[in-house]
């Protein structure tokens, strides 16, 4: 005999779920901090929950390494040192790199617009200087080429590194610093994947992505990449033929 309830949807949204979606808005909004040390009896206070749900939303961010259990010293919100954020940069680009291609040789206009949109929302944030919503958006685009792309296990796989790169991102001054060369890289991306052209879109994603991440650091590109940049001396792609 089947349980009752067994085929019922799950609810919406769950306690542990809630803890973890506030904890990444805090982190975003500037509440918590890398390295910051988690209060538990703190925090639970903050979210307005007890702290068995609180707990266990805690151990899913520590699995996506969001959070560190540190010996004897409790839990801390995570630290992207310079290593780790290398490590995600060329993750990330790799597998930007192959939606892009997927996307570019798909491309239609009905797939185009949702991006094409999102691109005008960017451009609006960074003219009206609301950086946090800028830097939103921007991700919101990233993650909209992966689901482009039509693969679940690209996607999946994107998710999964997703947050630790919005930590660092979220907290890196490089929106500030250079907000034009955002923009134009984010035009680059945008004509690569209307351009049609399957290796221009992955040398485009991936040569903006380890050139702009490796630069903020100052670190040579690594060698094992090879050269990354179809996109021609002007850094444009050519639109797709009709």
């Amino acid at each position: 005999m089947e349980e009752p309830g067994l085929w019922a949807p799950p609810p919406r949204t769950s306690l542990p779920e809630f803890v973890a979606r506030r904890f990444m808005e805090a982190l975003r909004g500037g509440a918590l901090s890398p390295g910051e040390r988690i209060v538990e009896a703190t925090l639970a206070k903050r979210l307005g929950v007890s702290r068995g749900p609180l707990r266990e939303g805690l151990k899913a961010l520590e699995a996506e390494r969001l959070v560190e259990r540190r010996a004897g010293r409790g839990l801390f919100v995570a630290d992207v040192s310079v290593d780790r954020a290398l490590q995600m940069i060329l993750m990330r680009a790799t597998l930007e790199g192959l939606a892009a291609r997927l996307v570019a040789d798909r491309y239609t206009p009905e797939l185009g617009a949702p991006l094409i949109e999102q691109h005008r929302l960017i451009e609006e944030s960074a003219a009206a200087g609301r950086m946090s919503e800028w830097r939103d958006r921007d991700w919101r685009f990233h993650e909209m080429v992966c689901e482009a792309s039509g693969n679940e296990y690209l996607l999946r796989s994107w998710v999964s590194i997703s947050h630790l790169v919005r930590l660092f991102l979220h907290h890196h001054p490089g929106y500030e610093q250079k907000p034009e060369k955002r923009l134009d890289n984010h035009a680059r991306f945008l004509a690569s994947l209307r351009s049609g052209d399957p290796d221009l879109a992955e040398a485009t994603f991936r040569h903006v992505i380890v050139e702009s991440g490796y630069g903020r650091f100052g670190v040579p590109l690594p060698t094992a990449m090879g050269r990354l940049d179809r996109a021609g001396p002007d850094g444009r792609a050519k639109e797709k033929r009709a």
